[in-house]
């Protein structure tokens, strides 16, 4: 075997005799807030980094400037298992993978386990894989020594994009330290929203856009797409069958990590979407811990011999690499499940605690009256707690749940959870250093949790790939090279999951979603709410006037009040069966107080309203005896009021899904009694063209252009 390569880099020996002399001690002087960004800084310097490619120091956790990254990539392992999941898209009968027996299940006693029994059974993991690893690396190492002969001659920027190339798994390429001036232009592109907008042909998923950086365009399929290991239990997930259409077509975006916005969940696609994305979590932690063990066997082998291994970065700040934002704790019982079936082999959970704090034992789908709609029984079926988080630890034939933050790889949590821990500026007891390393970001049901508090979500998104206030025990010498100089957010995938597009997920997928391989987003055709009112209803539209988007809640409000208002009072006079619908909470408290301040004859039901005060106004509006209800949107997507006697619905905003446009106008013809002629229906919606997103659910992605931008301002559909 010829000779290891002599790095041109800081090697793992010398760094370790540098902490030996004092001049890089990880575990000293941490009263300091920038210490460990002195360290940072001190190992960037050390190592050579930053000297010519402009490398920024590090201050409370942001980067001064879009730096790049100066470590090659390194020569990818052989593969020496087969594709197996290549062999499952093929139907053969079996795929040839040799699965071991997987451990026990989960007990309540495993979570209560010290954090120290935690690391120790980490290391006797690692080091029972070393063995493995070791033949593996042997055979390896020849060939790469070949290589290396071969291309001394090459200039370093060659190399890289050599390299580059030559990799045949997008998370190896996408995870490498790379130098290259494709990379540095890859950066700038990034940091500048300099994407090439391409359409995508997505008969399955919708209208698919692809913003490629540096003209990327669409890329062929991973050839490496699951760990072998992930065969067998994802066979059992679907039930012995292979991958749906489905679960292969997200697949196909989210391995190639890709920043993804996918507005078209709903609950008959559930399951393949969950399968989709925890398959997918799950073999990005399963193929970074190989990685971690195969470099654990090379330091193991190098040190042996007395050889130098190199440098070998592998690692972020923290442990947890993978986080799941879900709004419920029904929702975070479903995904748990799925990833330990996947990290056991397909097992059975066996957790009574999990079971019993998320499970859906005393909650039963009985409780919720059979005459709500069946969207609405499916989302609070089970345990709705939004309060909750979650630690899972991987091991190589089993998961452990319940464990500590800094030691799990896996956090499953709600954004309120989170924030419970994350805190606000100036708490002394907030801590967010476990999101430093976080390499992709789930959020499912970005609909749900609009309907919570998305300012929750966007604390969490912006606090995600800081740099940490303290150590925690991390190894320098394995951190990856763009941990180190702050731009891991150019690494991390985003993946946004919802049953429609909002401003909210949209300003998310502009402003947070920087992945250096770009981003797509995925949105159905829609063929309009409107054509499943089955109430016959005069249902106008109109568009207001509004000059810019600052002023447009202001323009609205200034509508309502001189012209929809004294309509309203009028009409009091004759007919008081009439409904406003308000979508934002926001404006429903502000129409609140000006109709107080009139001393109106209405009444009020947001998601506040207790179910007296709930049931007391529908019984009012019922017999006349109101003016009008005002009517928030959530107050609807938690109680589904079935509101009688509505003869006039106005629609101050549209909501933002469309089933409750069309729920609320059948309500008309269903909650009437016989007395009630079509002639006194009518709905009245207004909307502005910043509206575009819910105008286009409502109406259909076919005329939403032109009531839009048409001429007219007011379009009347019967």
């Amino acid at each position: 075997m010829p000779p290891a390569k002599k790095s041109r880099k800081l090697s793992r020996k010398d760094l370790n005799q540098l902490k030996e002399y004092g001049e890089l001690d990880p575990f000293s002087n941490l009263g300091e807030e920038n210490d460990l960004d002195d360290l940072i800084s001190k190992a960037i310097s050390r190592s050579g980094y930053g000297r010519l490619t402009g490398a920024p120091s590090l201050s409370k956790g942001k980067s001064k400037g879009h730096s790049h990254r100066g470590l090659a990539i390194s020569k990818p392992l052989k593969a020496s298992r087969p594709d197996a999941y290549s062999k499952l898209l093929n139907s053969l009968p079996a795929a040839p993978v040799t699965t071991a027996k997987r451990g026990v299940a989960t007990s309540d006693d495993e979570a209560e386990e010290s954090d120290n029994d935690a690391r120790m059974d980490d290391e006797e993991e690692d080091t029972a894989a070393v063995s493995d690893v070791e033949a593996e690396y042997e055979v390896d190492e020849v060939e790469h020594g070949a290589e290396e002969s071969e291309s001394e001659g090459e200039s370093e920027d060659e190399t890289d994009v050599a390299n580059s190339s030559a990799i045949k798994d997008y998370m190896e390429k996408h995870v490498a330290d790379d130098d290259s001036s494709l990379m540095h232009r890859r950066l700038a592109a990034v940091a500048q929203k300099e994407y090439t907008q391409v359409a995508v042909d997505e008969p399955l998923l919708g209208q698919a856009v692809l913003y490629s950086v540096d003209g990327q365009g669409v890329r062929p399929p991973n050839p490496n797409t699951i760990n072998p290991r992930l065969a067998k239990p994802l066979r059992k997930l679907n039930d012995g069958q292979d991958p749906s259409a489905l679960q292969q077509r997200l697949l196909g975006w989210f391995d190639q990590y890709l920043d993804v916005v996918y507005a078209d969940r709903s609950f008959d696609k559930e399951d393949d979407i969950t399968t989709a994305y925890a398959l997918h979590a799950m073999n990005h932690v399963l193929k970074s811990k190989d990685l971690e063990r195969r470099n654990k066997a090379r330091l193991s082998k190098a040190h042996a011999e007395g050889t130098d291994a190199g440098e070998l970065r592998d690692q972020g700040f923290t442990r947890p690499r993978v986080l799941i934002v879900l709004p419920f704790r029904n929702s975070a019982y479903k995904v748990v499940e799925k990833l330990y079936k996947l990290a056991s082999g397909g097992q059975e959970m066996s957790a009574p605690r999990f079971v019993k704090e998320y499970g859906p034992a005393g909650y039963e789908e009985s409780v919720i009256s059979k005459r709500k709609p069946d969207d609405f029984r499916k989302t609070f079926a089970g345990n709705i707690d939004d309060g909750f988080r979650i630690g899972v630890q991987l091991y190589r034939k089993t998961a452990r749940v319940y464990t500590e933050l800094y030691h799990s790889d896996i956090i499953v949590a709600s954004p309120l959870g989170l924030r419970m821990v994350t805190g606000s500026e100036g708490d002394e007891r907030r801590d967010f250093d476990f999101l430093s390393s976080i390499e992709m970001v789930i959020v499912d049901q970005c609909d749900a949790l609009l309907m919570q508090n998305w300012e929750h979500v966007s604390h969490v998104v912006s606090h995600l790939n800081l740099t940490p206030k303290k150590d925690h025990g991390c190894d320098f010498s394995r951190i990856r090279q763009w941990y180190l100089e702050g731009t891991a957010q150019h690494r991390r995938q985003t993946i946004l999951i919802s049953e429609y597009m909002t401003p909210e997920i949209q300003a998310v997928f502009n402003n947070n979603c920087r992945s250096i391989e770009g981003k797509v987003r995925i949105k159905p055709v829609y063929p309009g709410a409107v054509t499943d009112v089955v109430a016959q209803v005069s249902q106008v539209f109109k568009r207001l006037s509004v000059k810019r988007l600052q002023s447009a809640a202001d323009d609205r409000f200034a509508h309502f009040t001189d012209t929809v208002f004294p309509e309203l009072e009028k009409a009091a006079a004759g007919d008081k069966h009439t409904l406003v619908f308000v979508s934002s909470y926001f404006d429903f408290v502000r129409i609140r107080n000006y109709c107080r301040d009139k001393s109106c004859s209405f009444a009020a039901i947001s998601e506040y309203s207790t179910m007296s005060e709930a049931m007391s106004a529908r019984r009012s509006l019922y017999a006349g005896e109101l003016g009008f209800i005002l009517y928030s949107e959530r107050a609807h997507f938690y109680h589904r009021y079935p509101i009688k006697g509505i003869h006039r619905l106005v629609f101050y905003s549209l909501p933002e899904h469309p089933l409750f446009y069309t729920e609320l106008l059948n309500l008309m013809l269903t909650s009437n009694d016989e007395t009630a002629s079509p002639e006194l229906l009518s709905c009245t919606a207004l909307y502005t063209k910043y509206d575009q997103l819910k105008v286009e659910r409502i109406v259909g992605s076919r005329l939403a252009s032109q009531l839009l931008t048409g001429e007219r301002s007011q379009f009347t559909f019967a």
